[in-house]
């Protein structure tokens, strides 16, 4: 038989263990979104010439080409040119509108699940305004008409960057696929 005085026990005693049960639980869930919010690019600058690369700078670079791919993967979905803007320019720039708009026109869409890239800094200009990358990339590239999926491959590419000095920030200047580095 349950007395009166063992309600309030049991019930701060539940209060207790859901506090607990969120407080563990809302972090990992948010690590796991927000994991999502993000390429992972994975940077080596051992061999970089002539120079080497700064720990600062290699962060910059490694989370500027992460936040490019996903503009990038975002504008090709979408068909937004817009988001191309925040990350390239000069020639990745002019080249990926280009595929933006033909695949708009077509009244198509590319969407890249991305499963990481493995980076290798290889050169950093003398007066560190540019930095080449050769990235060995892992994704599924999906093309879709409307909301429905065509076509969809699992593929490894191989793609030669430069990043460059732009305003105070970097962006992406080339992003040329390539057969073999």
């Amino acid at each position: 038989m349950r007395r009166a005085s063992d309600i309030p026990l049991r019930l701060l005693i539940f209060v207790i263990t859901f506090a607990l049960v969120v407080g563990v639980a809302l972090p990992l869930i948010s690590r796991v979104l927000a994991a999502s919010d993000t390429v992972q690019v994975r940077l080596d600058a051992s061999q970089i010439q002539p120079r080497p690369l700064e720990q600062l700078t290699g962060q910059a670079i490694a989370r500027t080409y992460s936040s490019a791919w996903k503009n990038m993967e975002g504008a090709l979905e979408q068909n937004r040119p817009e988001l191309i803007d925040e990350s390239f320019v000069g020639y990745a720039h002019d080249k990926l509108l280009s595929q933006v708009q033909e695949q708009k026109k077509n009244g198509l869409a590319t969407r890249y699940v991305d499963h990481g890239h493995q980076v290798s800094a290889t050169f950093y200009s003398p007066e560190g305004s540019a930095v080449q990358l050769q990235d060995t990339a892992q994704f599924e590239i999906q093309l879709l008409d409307g909301s429905n999926v065509v076509s969809s491959q699992k593929v490894t590419r191989k793609y030669i960057a430069v990043v460059t000095v732009v305003e105070d920030s970097w962006k992406v200047r080339v992003l040329e696929g390539v057969q073999d580095f």
